[in-house]
């Protein structure tokens, strides 16, 4: 057995097609959410806890001496910082800047968008890293998914 997750597609190739799609959206379909103005503002804090997830996440799995990356092997289980929040900080990130996005982009339908690209990350990576965790640190993993939401 591989000491990784064995996740179907990378995080980031998940996004980046997401926001594509969302932008084909926008193009198309032009809806808006709220006033400019507003939309402008709860996309950017949006994109301002996203942001703050991430990097939290990151100072979190480097204290810890474990890898940041998917396709090295975890060290440790971490359960400190936003890890106590969410047992996956980086992808809620990821949704976290979708949503930033499409309320900058002040689109209705980049919006709508946002649940398939959680279920994809949930499908894809999600499920498979939860299978390798659970295999690696057993009663302890499961202890911590009692404790702790998969997103938040």
């Amino acid at each position: 057995m591989q000491d990784r997750a064995d996740v179907r597609i990378m995080p980031p190739v998940i996004l980046i097609a997401a926001l594509g799609l969302g932008f084909v959206a926008r193009a198309h379909f032009d809806a808006t959410i709220l006033p400019s103005e507003l939309a402008e503002a709860i996309g950017f804090l949006t994109i301002g806890a996203s942001i703050f997830f991430v990097f939290s996440a990151f100072r979190e799995l480097r204290l810890a001496k474990t890898a940041f990356d998917v396709r090295k092997p975890t060290q440790a289980l971490v359960e400190t910082g936003v890890f106590a929040l969410s047992r996956n900080p980086v992808y809620l990130s990821m949704v976290l800047l979708y949503i930033g996005v499409a309320f900058l982009m002040n689109s209705f339908w980049m919006l709508c968008l946002f649940l398939p690209t959680g279920s994809a990350l949930c499908l894809a990576v999600v499920r498979w890293e939860e299978r390798y965790l659970e295999d690696k640190f057993g009663e302890t993993y499961r202890a911590y998914q009692r404790r702790v939401r998969r997103w938040i």
